[in-house]
This record gives structure tokens, sequence and C-alpha cells, in this order.
């Protein structure tokens, strides 16, 4: 949540999604899931079959020796990684005709959004965390806007076109990221080009609802991007614009509202480039932007309201990067600078508009060396500053801010061939709470061609967390509460990952325990509420994730997860779904012609907005034709069976929707 969107988050943490399937649910899933990949293997020809969406590549050699950047500030492969992290390419975003960052996220295991629609008001959770207990990274720019309700970060105005590749590393990261990594850290990186010349990347798709009655309201929905990327001996560069346009339908839903009889609208646009040279063989570096502007229709909960938001975001980052000719040492500058305004409009606000700026700068210096055979380490210095200036009729204003400097180090180091294990620990200086430390371990056993000719690795992590209030917290004249401490937390997570040539596994078990947890509620001497600590809150559960290509022509992949989040003193649900996941299959019918099943599904939600989001199951259905080599033709029915359906209580989702769209690589 957001500080001006007028639905603070609740002691209850019920803006989510969560609870119990109801007695037959369970059977009712299952049969359904069975009937429809049934369907996909038996009438592929009829548009019934299914593709990944997160599934990492099928090589052999991807899976077991392609660096993932975020699981640790060493260069570790995937076989010595101990966390349990996901890694989404440009083939599955494409594949999966995803087209905003938080589209990217539902089907990875572990992970719950709160909005599917554009423009809708998003919280992504890892594991059952807050939207402010995830850390997001844009190529190296620490995203979080200070005048938020915690520094967090929106991601619903991310579009897709430049995406490379999204890691998703689940679990406490603190000791390696700071205090916005309890729950987990989403790492964008965008592409970029490793071949000479030039090449234009554009896309453009319209659509709307497909046979939906007039009382759901209209929906009309337009995009396009193009992305120039070029590479010139040392320098290389890409710049990019997109822009989104929707219309409709209400975002309060009339199955739960009243009064609700307006459609709310959306925009956004944007611009993004990089620019990166190489200055020898040892020295290079890169400038990274991105800036973007939206306005939004916003409603009440359970009624309609005429105000809306007017959003700018500005990222930028240096980096300069050092590295030995034999790769054993490398060093990395980093500063970095993300600003968020939002202006709110409507009857409670200024005329002029209720302004919430915020602006985060981080300047990070780190080492690795891997000299030492089966040992490497980091180390490095961190320092951020973040400042809120807030100007509003609605709940009065303050200008603050509050300093952070850091010092950490990793250690990573092989006592057998098999095990890999790391150990890593940061000290954090906050000017305003002073110090406290956080500590990693993780550790990683792999047997290659051990369980039927696949690779297994065991894994396991132990991470300790701590996370400062915000400014918005403490200092808001209305809600703020100056006696907030330090949340900490700490947990684990146990599990395996099998890898074959056609087929991957993975298995996870997690447990997080958070003290102190900040939420909304309503102390004596806050009349309308405000921010407080409420104890211990206890999130915990499984997850698995699976992807199976039992021919050349079909791939079938799988993520769920079961999920317990209570408060330990009170036995309160936490407000998510105990049970979340997605089914999905691609069938490949011609060289040319693929078609797609998907699934998405969750258990009902008790909310203290005043009732319950249902249980659900949508079905979307995919088709990509490549009409040439460098033009293709797309088409998706998002809801084919048209359900009602709500991720968070009060706001409405899509109903039936057809797009169409052209890809062209140029």
């Amino acid at each position: 949540m957001f500080a001006g969107d007028r639905r603070p988050r609740s002691i209850f943490r019920v803006d989510a999604i969560g609870g119990a399937l109801p007695p037959g649910w369970r059977l009712i899933m299952s049969s359904l899931i069975v009937r429809a990949v049934t369907g996909a293997l038996l009438g592929a020809a009829s548009l019934n079959a299914l593709s990944f969406a997160y599934a990492q590549s099928s090589d052999d050699e991807s899976r077991q020796d392609t660096v993932t950047v975020t699981a640790s500030r060493l260069n570790l492969a995937p076989r010595e990684i101990g966390s349990a992290i996901t890694a989404i390419d440009r083939v599955a975003i494409e594949a999966g005709q995803i087209i905003a960052l938080k589209e990217v996220l539902q089907d990875i295991p572990g992970m719950q959004i709160s909005a599917g629609r554009p423009g809708g008001s998003t919280n992504v959770s890892i594991r059952g965390s807050d939207n402010d207990q995830v850390l997001f990274l844009f190529d190296g720019i620490e995203l979080g806007d200070p005048s938020s309700t915690s520094t967090q970060f929106s991601s619903d105005n991310m579009t897709s076109l430049d995406i490379e590749r999204v890691e998703v590393l689940r679990g406490n990261q603190s000791s390696l990221y700071g205090s916005d990594a309890i729950g987990g850290v989403i790492n964008i990186i965008t592409q970029r080009a490793t071949e000479e010349g030039i090449r234009i990347n554009a896309e453009a798709e319209a659509g709307g609802y497909a046979g939906v009655s007039s009382q759901h309201g209209d929906h009309l929905l337009k995009r396009g991007g193009v992305s120039l990327l070029g590479k010139n001996g040392a320098l290389d560069y890409r710049l990019s614009a997109t822009g989104t346009v929707t219309e409709g339908p209400s975002i309060a839903d009339p199955r739960t509202g009243t009064n609700v009889t307006e459609d709310d609208d959306y925009w956004v646009w944007a611009l993004s480039g990089r620019l990166g040279y190489r200055f020898s063989e040892t020295f290079s570096g890169q400038i990274v932007s991105f800036y973007n502007s939206s306005s939004t229709d916003l409603d009440n909960t359970t009624s309609d309201s005429a105000n809306n938001v007017d959003k700018k975001d500005l990222g930028l980052a240096a980096q300069l990067i050092h590295e030995t000719e034999d790769g054993a040492w490398k060093n990395e500058l980093t500063l970095s600078r993300y600003n968020a305004e939002r202006l709110y409009f409507g009857p409670s606000y200024s005329v002029a508009g209720d302004l919430y700026e915020g602006t985060k700068d981080a300047a990070l210096l780190i080492s690795r060396y891997s000299g030492f055979g089966k040992v490497q380490v980091s180390a490095g210095l961190s320092w951020e500053d973040e400042s809120t200036d807030q100007v509003t009729r609605f709940s009065g204003s303050f200008s603050e801010g509050i300093t952070t400097s850091s010092v950490f180090a990793e250690l990573a180091f092989r006592p057998v061939e098999a095990l890999s294990v790391t150990v890593a620990g940061r000290l954090d200086d906050n000017e305003r709470f002073g110090q406290f430390d956080t500590y990693r371990v993780t550790g990683a056993y792999f047997l290659p061609a051990r369980l039927a000719g696949g690779d297994v690795k065991f894994r396991a992590s132990y991470g300790t967390g701590a996370k400062a209030p915000g400014l918005y917290q403490l200092f808001d004249p209305t809600y703020g509460n100056a006696g907030l401490k330090v949340e900490t937390s700490e947990g684990y997570d146990a599990g395996v990952d099998v890898n074959w040539a056609n087929a991957a596994f993975e298995l996870s078990v997690f447990n997080t325990d958070i003290e102190d947890e900040i939420a909304f509620g309503y102390p004596a001497d806050k009349p309308f509420g405000g921010y407080i600590q409420f104890g211990q809150t206890k999130a915990q559960g499984v997850e698995l994730g699976g992807r199976f290509a039992p021919t050349d022509w079909l791939s079938l992949s799988q993520s769920f997860m079961v999920l317990d989040a209570q408060n330990e003193q009170t036995g309160r649900w936490l407000g998510r779904p105990r049970y979340s996941g997605s089914t999905s299959a691609t069938a490949q019918l011609t060289a040319r012609f693929d078609v797609t099943t998907r699934l998405r599904y969750r258990s009902d939600n008790a909310s203290s907005y005043g009732g319950r989001t249902a249980g659900f199951v949508t079905l979307d259905l995919l088709g990509n034709y490549d009409l040439t080599e460098r033009i293709e033709l797309y088409g998706r029915l998002v809801n084919a069976l048209d359900h009602d359906y709500q991720l968070s209580y009060g706001r409405n989702e899509l109903n039936r929707s057809l797009y169409l769209g052209i890809r062209a690589r140029l």
C-alpha cells in the first residue's frame, strides 16, 4: 500500500489474499486440472495445449553452469547455490505473452500478487511476505519509494519489453541486500547488445472484453513499444519507449460494492536506456536509466470514487567495473538514484494535488576474489540516503530523511567436491536506530547424474533480517508513530532440485518469523488509526515447481504453494491464500505455430475490508505464429471461462478478454 491510497495496510495484513479451502474444493480443483491437462494432451489442435511461464532453459549447460546474478554477491554456478531461486528468461516471457513485470511473477513458486489487471495497485508477496519486505533491483538500481508507507516499490508501471531476465531469490536476504530484503529479492536484468550492428525490437497489441454483458463495464487495452539495441566496438547501447492505455472496467467490483457505475482508466508511457563502454580489457562502465509517467483512476474498497493519481518514476545508475584478465578479482562501484513523485487529485485532496515525493540515493562498492581455488570471498560498503517530501491536505505535511551506512562480507567454499557452503554477514548503522547486524548461511550438496540420469541438488539456508520503519510510518502527522522500533526476522528453508535433460523439479519447505512487525491498527491515541507493532508473525509452508517435456512438441509446467501465515499472539490469519498455483502446457503444432493453455488458481481469503475473496480457477488460451523469421503474430483469450474473481477484496479483475498483437525483430 502507498500513502495517499486511503487503504492503509491492516494489522491483519488482509489487503492481499488468503484462507483455507472449503470442503471439497481441493477435489474440484484437482479434477479441473486433470481435465485441462488431459485436454491438452488429447486435443492440442483445438488450442488446449499449454506452455511454461516460469521455467529456465532446458539446455544441459545452462542448467548446471550459468551464473545466477542474484543468489550471491559472488559468481556462483546454480549447483553451488543453497537458496531457492527461479530465473525467467526472454524466451519464456515472449512465449507467455507477458506484458508487465507483475505478470512475470504470477507463475513462480512461492509468489503471489494482489492485482493482475493493468493499473491495479499491486502488492507482491514472497512466501507470505509484505510488499515492503521485497527488494526490487533494476540493472543495479535499488527501487523503493521512501514516501510510501515503508519504502516499498510499486511494480505496476514496469513493462516487459526490455527485460532479458528476471531472477527471484526467495527467503531472507538482508545480509546480502539490506533491510528491504526480508522476504526476498526480485532482480530485473534488461537486454544488452552483444553482437556488432543495430537491432530493433517492436511490438503492439490491442484488445478488450469478449462477449461480456454491459453490467461488467467496458474494457479496452492498447499498448506498444519499440527498442533500439546496438554495438559498435567497445560501445553498446539500448533505447526503448513503451506506452499502454486501458479504458475500464471499474476498479471497485460491483458484485461487492455499492453505487459502482463508472469505468476506471489507466495510462502509462515509459523511456528506458542503457549505455555501456569497455575502456580496456580490465575496465568497463555503464549508465542505466528509466522514466515512467502514469495516471490511474482510484476507487474505494466497495464504492466508486472521483480520485486519481498521477505518478512519475525516475531511475538512474552509473557503474564502473574492474576485473583482472584472469577473472579472479572483480571490483564494482555503483551510484544510483530512484525518485518517485505521486500527486493525488479528488474531493479530499488539495486543488493542486496532494504531493508524496520520495528519493532514494545509494552507493555500493563491492570487491570479489576467487583466486583461492575452492574458496571465494567478497566484501563491500554501502550507503543509502532516503528522503521524503509530503505536502497534503489529507493527512498533513512533513519533510524528513534518514541515512544508513553498511559493511558486509560473504565467504563461499567447497570443503568437499559435492558440498558448497556460503556464510554472509552485514552490519547496518542507521542514524536514527543505531547499529543492527544480520547473517546468512547456505549449503548445497550436488550429485550429478544420480536419479535416473538427472542431477540432484539438496539445499538449505538460514538467515536473519532487520528492517527499520519507513519515514511515512514514523512522521506522517496523522498516522505516524515516532516510537516504532526495527522489525527483526529469522527464517530457514530446505529443499531439493532435480534436473534432467527434458524435465526439472523443485521442492522447498520454509519458515519465517518476524518480531515487532509494523502494520496499521487503531491505538487509543489515534482516532483515525495509525502504525503500531503487534508482536510476532509466522509464515511457513511448502512450495513446488516443475516442468516436463515428454515429446519435442509438448511441454508442461507446474507451480504450487501451501502457506500458513498468522499472528502468533492472536492466532489470526494474516490474509494470504493458503493454496495458490498455476498449471500450464505448450504444444508446438507446426514449426511456426504453438498454442498454450494456462490455469491459475487460489483458495478463498478472509478480509477485514468487509468480506471474503472466493477461491477461483481461471483459464487462459494463447497462440503464437511466426509469420516470417522476424515477424510474429500472437493472440490470447484471458479468463476464457469468464469467471468473476478477485485477487484482493473489493478489487475487480478482468472478465473474458481477447488480445491480438504483433512482434517484430528487425
